[in-house]
């Protein structure tokens, strides 16, 4: 690994284990609850010990005064969005240099598998991991089984046969065509999650997917990542949907950064 990627994730990583609020949503879906004033929210992430967000470029561009100490992921690639029909189709809409000049420090890109255009999802993905080694830029890679689309947008429940297997399968294929850092779901199972970690070879941060439960069930699904071996979290409808966000972004820290309880964590919402 070149020493700008190592520079960069060691500022990304500057705790044991990272907490990212991703705050790209609105490439897809357009205006959401939430994330009506970037700005707004951005100044609460910072107001924490978050670790970075993850947005687009022009947004990373338009609030870098806001960030203070909070590292920028930039999402290079779109090209898709709610009022289409296809949800697994994606390209990148601008270049690994480009965002470097605009100061982001790592980049991310949506991996589709299993889907008919899975070759063309690969081949993106080999393509980025190629730009971002020559340039020194991290590349975080969102992989995704097809058949979890639905329920990862929040259109319907995803149909759990065999998706712990698939979910490991394109974790590793992420880590094998360059990703340095894999987003991906977490199954349910801790046990299944654990082999995920142990087999996939780069940091494993876990999604949040569609807002789901009460605040104790979400930071109960966070620590079993977190015991499970992850690497940390990112996640942002479980959070920025919330009523208390920066209380709960507290919480999430002390689990992740400092190993505390639920019921602790729970204490600073």
């Amino acid at each position: 690994m070149n020493s700008g990627k190592i520079l960069r994730l060691r500022r990304f990583f500057r705790h044991k284990r990272s907490v990212v609020i991703p705050m790209d949503h609105p490439m897809y879906s357009g205006p959401v609850s939430g994330l009506e004033d970037p700005r707004k929210l951005i100044q609460s992430i910072a107001n924490t010990d978050a670790d970075g967000i993850m947005a687009s470029p022009w947004v990373i561009a338009r609030f870098a005064d806001s960030l203070k100490q909070l590292t920028a992921i930039a999402r290079l690639d779109g090209g898709n969005s709610k009022l289409g029909s296809r949800i697994d189709q994606s390209c990148n809409i601008i270049s690994v240099e480009q965002v470097l000049k605009m100061g982001a420090e790592m980049v991310a890109i949506n991996v589709y598998i299993g889907g008919e255009n899975e070759p063309e999802m690969l081949k993106k993905l080999g393509d980025t991991a190629e730009a971002c080694e020559i340039l020194g830029m991290p590349l975080l890679a969102e992989m995704i089984p097809v058949i979890a689309l639905e329920h990862h947008f929040g259109r319907q429940e995803a149909n759990k046969e065999n998706l712990s297997e698939q979910i490991s399968i394109v974790a590793r294929l992420g880590a094998e065509y360059g990703g340095d850092v894999i987003k991906t779901m977490y199954s349910g199972d801790s046990q299944e999650f654990s082999e995920l970690v142990r087999t996939t070879t780069v940091p494993i941060l876990a999604l949040g997917g569609p807002k789901t439960g009460s605040d104790f069930e979400f930071l109960s699904m966070v620590k079993e990542c977190i015991q499970a071996g992850a690497a940390g979290i990112i996640m942002g409808r479980n959070v920025w949907q919330r009523e208390r966000v920066e209380g709960m972004i507290n919480a999430l820290c002390a689990i992740v950064h400092d190993d505390a309880t639920v019921k602790e964590a729970e204490k600073l919402l």
